[in-house]
């Protein structure tokens, strides 16, 4: 059974919480980042419907989970992530 749009979201949701702040460990950093492509690449090859830039954006917090354009206070902290 592949994965759903919510999987997905929820996957994503997970992984901004986890986000290091601008004051930790650069390879804390360097972890999340690698971390949040190999689920990138298990999303990817769940669903061959995903839309691996869409949702790391969303990861990123550049987008919603929707692909749509961020609310006020959904606003990108300075440091945007993984692409």
């Amino acid at each position: 059974m592949s994965m759903s749009k919510r999987d997905f979201v929820a996957l994503a949701d997970s992984l901004r919480a986890e986000k290091p702040g601008e004051n930790w460990n650069p390879n804390k950093q360097v972890q999340w980042e690698l971390d949040v492509k190999a689920v990138a690449d298990v999303c990817a090859r769940s669903n061959p419907r995903f839309m691996r830039e869409r949702w790391m954006d969303y990861v990123n917090g550049l987008c919603g989970p929707n692909g749509g354009s961020l609310r006020k206070r959904d606003t990108p902290p300075a440091n945007l992530g993984v692409r």
